[in-house]
């Protein structure tokens, strides 16, 4: 096998060719992945930015919405407080000994009356009757003790008269709610 000098080379320079087309070909990939790499990290911290960006937006929105809410709560706060204010005014213009009640008032209908809680409070009204037990008889109340009555409300109820014994007055025990103390009031019953 005498071959010439230089057949060797051949089946060196191919297989440097091959060491060299490898290497051009990893280094291709090295760089195509490092640009798409490149290109990937670029995209991620613009979407980060704009992330970032969206979440100062929410965080300043976030921000000027607690600030209105605190205001809010403020602005309630003092009205609460003009409230406690106003009934601490009413409470003092009507005071637990005052009479709730107001005069009994003819509806027009018949013997129909009734009796209006002209306080700032809840009653408790207690019992409903003829001030005279004898005629108790004549009168007809709509709602049936115990029972709470409370501001402006009314108690509507009927009473009889007699030529004998007129129209009987109402008598009604009552209490301020949250108190024991049974008061007991007469309203005439006058048409």
């Amino acid at each position: 096998m005498n071959t010439g000098p230089w057949e060797w080379t051949l089946s060196a320079t191919l297989t440097v060719v091959s060491l060299a087309v490898s290497l051009f070909i990893t280094i291709v990939g090295w760089v195509a992945t490092a640009v798409k790499d490149s290109r990937n990290a670029k995209a991620a911290r613009e979407k980060y930015e704009a992330d970032v960006r969206r979440a100062d937006e929410m965080n300043a929105t976030f921000k000027s919405q607690l600030e209105a809410a605190r205001e809010s709560a403020e602005a309630l706060r003092a009205q609460v407080e003009q409230l406690e204010e106003a009934n601490r005014i009413a409470d003092d213009a009507n005071p637990f000994t005052s009479v709730p009640w107001g005069d009994a008032e003819w509806t027009r209908h018949g013997s129909q009356f009734t009796i209006r809680n002209k306080s700032s409070r809840n009653v408790v009204v207690v019992k409903l009757s003829a001030s005279d037990e004898r005629l108790d008889g004549l009168m007809r109340f709509d709602q049936q003790p115990p029972f709470i009555c409370e501001p402006n409300s009314r108690i509507s109820y009927l009473a009889l008269g007699t030529m004998q014994t007129g129209t009987p007055d109402t008598a009604i025990e009552w209490h301020w709610d949250g108190s024991d103390e049974i008061h007991t009031t007469v309203r005439q019953n006058i048409k």
